[in-house]
């Protein structure tokens, strides 16, 4: 009888496109040559993502009222809104308090759009703004409408800009759209250093920048300070040219980052009494740039962004005002080098999710499957590092995150006019959800012994009742080795834990689902120099870590 042995394996790493088998079965057994629909577990591991559902899935609507999609019906049932979600928000007012979700989405026949408001066991309605809101002017075309929120002394505000009008502010009760043609101030808002067409919008050190003018791409603009209603030089109001069509701008730490397709500057407050301006422009770099303006987000201290060679950051080094720009994504480059050649980087979207330290990439439209790039940071061998992996079945054609109070809102909006609230539930809005998740091919130390596989230990921390289906590979896909059927594997549930201890009621846990163990146990059959673990989902089960493997194995001679 062979001498059984056993190989740990324990997951960490996350997605490695490149599959250097070798390489990876020697040094990082335990990342993944396909990790779909998986984030960093909090407990080690790779977790299935939750799901989505409606912005409010716990209303029923009557029929012919208010539905899930952002329009209301006429008196006739006919639709008032057609085509994709066109920008999304959560807007916040500290006086007011009712936080609540804006959307824009198009008007039924009309080269217009307009603004939504929802209001929990209602509806959606929609706001009289007071202006014309164009999806088209000229050779201009609206894509998406992006804004922030800010607060200058005065209440929340929220801007928006979208490439085709003029940017529209909101405070919780009046619209104003700021104009180069006004004065300034609130009864005249604006002044002749605002762009009328901006496509981005940031707010910096008390100021409302905007750019992405077409007219002016070239151009950065800001309002006076504390005031985003006056843009006259008068009131400390400045346009800059900073020698390149600007993609992004985003703040981090201290300074204002302009992004261009192959150049980057920083923006810094100028002290200098004599200042002609508020602000001074540094150069970072003039050969790396961003291709995509909404991957730009702020996750762990870092500004990261989508560059022609991957994701890169925008992290302080160690010595005063220096820059770091170096890849953080050289795992998943050949995955994002497919994505980069393959899709219209316009439709890419990126949201964080800050309970988690995570980021999301969302890229393609409605015909496509619904692909992205899910990056999570993870502590290891005392450092943080960054962990990848896929993203498939969510179709996203805007999104926005923001903390309302303790709560995390990560909201999208979809090309079926319907808002969703991300981490909600088991599904994709009724959908199921598939996750796949890979081993390398492991050699078990070494290439040229045949090992019987006996066993699959599956370490797991179930949330509730699952299923999946396990599939074992032998010698790198070799097709002239048999590849046995696959294996079912399932567990009942873990038991609830609450301050490191099981709730107890009268001296007995209470376990809510009660998993018996936490190690799934399957027979394998078959033989190989090399071994590969697939597993997969594909349903509406709790969500599920795979925390680490152990094989059991006999040698059975070296070729």
């Amino acid at each position: 009888m062979d001498r059984i042995e056993s190989y740990k394996v324990v997951c960490s790493g996350g997605l490695n496109s490149n599959e250097n088998h070798l390489d990876m079965a020697e040094n990082s057994p335990g990342s993944a040559t396909r990790l779909i629909n998986y984030e960093p577990s909090l407990f080690g591991g790779y977790r299935r993502i939750e799901g989505f559902d409606y912005y409010d899935s716990t209303v029923t609507y009557a029929s012919g009222g208010y539905g899930q999609e952002v329009q209301a019906l006429d008196g006739s049932s006919n639709p008032v809104a057609e085509g994709k979600i066109l920008g999304v928000a959560m807007y916040r007012n500290e006086v007011l308090g009712n936080p609540y979700p804006i959307a824009m989405r198009k008007n039924v026949g009309a080269t217009t759009y307009s603004f939504w408001k929802y209001t929990p066991l209602v509806g959606w309605s929609k706001f009289s703004t007071g202006f014309t809101h164009n999806t088209v002017s000229g050779s201009r075309s609206l894509t998406k409408v992006r804004s922030v929120q800010f607060n200058f002394g005065s209440g929340s505000m929220i801007a928006f800009v979208d490439g085709v009008n003029p940017c529209t502010i909101f405070d919780g009760t009046n619209w104003k759209q700021i104009l180069s043609t006004n004065t300034g101030g609130t009864s005249s808002p604006g002044g002749p250093n605002v762009y009328d067409a901006p496509e981005i919008v940031e707010v910096f050190e008390n100021y409302l920048f905007i750019g992405g003018d077409k007219a002016y791409e070239y151009g950065l603009a800001h309002s006076a300070p504390l005031d985003a209603f006056t843009w006259t030089t008068a009131a400390d109001s400045q346009q800059y040219s900073v020698g390149y069509n600007i993609v992004q701008i985003k703040p981090f730490r201290e300074d204002l980052f302009v992004f261009g397709t192959n150049a980057i500057k920083k923006f810094r407050a100028d002290t200098a009494t004599n200042a002609p301006a508020p602000f001074k422009a540094d150069s970072v770099t003039t050969n790396v740039g961003c291709i995509a303006r909404d991957s730009v987000q702020e996750l762990g201290g870092d500004l990261v962004f989508l560059a022609p060679d991957g994701l890169r950051p925008c992290a302080g080094t160690a010595r005063i005002g220096d820059v770091e720009l170096s890849s953080i994504s050289k795992a998943i480059q050949g995955r994002l080098i497919d994505i980069i050649k393959n899709e219209d980087l316009s439709t890419l979207n990126s949201t964080v999710i800050r309970s988690k330290s995570q980021v999301r990439f969302f890229v393609g439209d409605d015909t496509d499957e619904g692909i992205g790039i899910l990056g999570g940071l993870t502590f290891k061998n005392g450092s943080v590092e960054w962990e990848f992996s896929e993203l498939l079945g969510m179709k996203v054609a805007c999104c926005a995150s923001e903390f309302i109070g303790a709560k995390e809102y990560i909201i999208h909006g979809g090309f079926d006019g319907k808002i969703y609230r991300q981490e909600q539930g088991n599904s994709f809005a009724g959908t199921n959800v598939i996750s796949i998740y890979s081993t390398p091919y492991l050699d078990f130390g070494d290439t040229e012994i045949r090992k019987v596989i006996h066993k699959l230990n599956t370490f797991v921390r179930a949330e509730g009742p699952f299923t999946m289906n396990l599939n074992i590979e032998y010698d790198w896909s070799d097709p002239d080795t048999a590849t046995p059927n696959n294996y079912a594997q399932s567990s009942s549930g873990a038991p609830v834990v609450f301050g490191g201890r099981n709730i107890t009621y009268g001296g007995t846990d209470i376990k809510y689902g009660g998993s018996s163990k936490p190690v799934i146990v399957s027979d394998i059959q078959g033989s190989g120099y090399a071994a590969r673990a697939t597993f997969v989902t594909d349903g509406t089960d709790s969500p599920h870590s795979i925390q680490g493997l152990v094989f059991e194995y006999g040698n059975s001679g070296r070729r």
